[in-house]
């Protein structure tokens, strides 16, 4: 269960998706900075709820190594999406009283990212 490949993939896996992230992050820092929302966590807990789903979908199948699985969704989405920043972001719009965007962002999030993860095992099928 524990083989230095398994692990190393997980390691690897986790740096490209963290790089993947920041990435998207500077890319998209001006659209956020404009608007004052965080679009970019939103995006990318939403994206990668799809791809989780997808994965999930194609695990069971069997068209997915554990060792793929495991560099892909522990790995890469592992540090790709964030939970973490959702919750802080949530939490500071909460903080401004601005309870209206905190509501969007939060319905957005888990909404969408459900939404986004039934699509992506859909689509695995």
């Amino acid at each position: 269960m524990w083989s230095p490949t398994l692990l190393t993939g997980v390691a690897l896996g986790g740096m490209l998706g963290a790089l993947a992230r920041y990435a998207l992050g500077a890319a998209l820092a001006p659209l956020v900075l404009k608007s004052g929302f965080p679009w970019v966590t939103l995006l990318i807990n939403v994206s990668g709820s799809f791809a989780l789903g997808l994965l999930s979908a194609l695990a069971l199948r069997g068209t997915v190594s554990p060792e793929a699985r495991a560099a892909l969704g522990v790995g890469f989405l592992g540090a790709y999406t964030t939970f973490s920043t959702f919750s802080v972001d949530l939490d500071g719009m909460l903080l401004r009283g601005d309870t209206l965007r905190a509501g969007a962002y939060l319905l957005g999030n888990v909404g969408l990212g459900l939404l986004a993860a039934l699509a992506g095992r859909v689509v695995g099928r």
